[in-house]
């Protein structure tokens, strides 16, 4: 009996084991501890560095390298201070914030030298001077205040000799009633008249202008969209808008010379009399060369050769 209970036994050992898919029972060797932990990916292998670079292979190779900007230099400056700059900040060293403030002194000191010759220039050069065109001095500006306004006055009076005003509005617009006294200011004053157009009917409450027009569709013609709404126009067909909204008188005077002039009504020379300045000055590109030199003396000798002056006086 003990003989077959030892041959059972022996072949029991000699069976192959179960797979450990068969289930946690037959994993006893494990014990308590049978939860496993995830494997660990594999470290990645460091990219392996590049190849030094080759040198040379001749002297005339190394000659034909892209040089750098001169130390110190703007195009230098404009490159490399922004990472002192950082470098001082992240890491504020005596060395690294003197370094970052002697440059920046080296750039304070170009600034202030370009500043000194470009006022040189400006003074050597009445082109380029803004004084030439446009006095800064109080009493000189508003002197010329004073002479562009009396050319303007006498070009509104001339304009309205040949043009009047036509004037949308609508009865509940309160901008309207606001701009209504200022279209009889500007018709006492140069002449205009002044043609009132009701959007819906009605009249103004203030009672101005009691003698409109009722739309027949001109609003829609014209593409007004807001109210008040107003166009010079120059019998028998000429219209140019000036403004949908409201407008003080100061821009109702200039927006009507300027649409003057862009409709050719004025001259150039007369819309430049208006203006606040007392040398009309000009770049006359359209005698532009087709090639311009490199030469820089040159260059300048070419832009000055098509500066246009043009002077203006009270007698003008």
């Amino acid at each position: 009996m003990r003989v077959l209970l030892f041959a059972v036994v022996c072949l029991w050992l000699l069976l192959p084991r179960p797979s450990v898919a068969a289930g946690f029972y037959f994993r006893d060797e494990e014990g308590w501890f049978w939860y496993q932990r995830e494997p660990e990916p594999a470290p990645e292998a460091p990219p392996s560095p590049p190849p030094p670079p080759s040198a040379p292979t001749s002297p005339a190779v190394a000659d034909t390298a892209p040089a750098g900007p001169k130390p110190l230099s703007a195009a230098w400056l404009r490159a490399h201070i922004g990472a002192y700059r950082d470098a001082a900040i992240d890491q504020p060293t005596p060395e690294n914030v003197a370094l970052y403030l002697y440059l920046q002194r080296v750039a304070l000191d170009k600034s202030s030298r370009f500043a000194a010759a470009t006022q040189r220039a400006v003074q050597l050069d009445p082109f380029l001077d803004e004084i030439t065109q446009r006095p800064t001095a109080t009493f000189a500006a508003n002197l010329t205040n004073r002479q562009a306004g009396e050319h303007r006055d006498a070009l509104l009076r001339q304009i309205a000799a040949t043009a009047g005003v036509l004037f949308f509005f609508r009865s509940d617009c309160p901008y309207c009633e606001a701009q209504a006294p200022l279209l009889t200011l500007l018709a006492s004053r140069y002449g205009f008249a002044v043609l009132p157009v009701s959007v819906d009917g009605a009249p103004l409450p203030g009672g101005l202008f009691p003698a409109f027009r009722q739309d027949r569709g001109q609003a829609q013609a014209l593409g007004v969209l807001a109210t008040p709404a107003l166009f010079l126009a120059r019998p028998p067909e000429a219209l140019v808008p000036l403004s949908q909204g409201l407008l003080s008188l100061a821009q109702l005077q200039e927006r009507i010379v300027l649409a003057a002039r862009q409709a050719g009504w004025i001259s150039d020379e007369a819309f430049t009399r208006a203006r606040p300045v007392t040398t009309d000055l000009t770049l006359d590109l359209a005698q532009l060369p087709a090639q311009l030199p490199d030469d820089p003396s040159a260059l300048l000798r070419t832009l000055r050769a098509l500066a246009r002056t043009n002077t203006l006086t009270p007698a003008d």
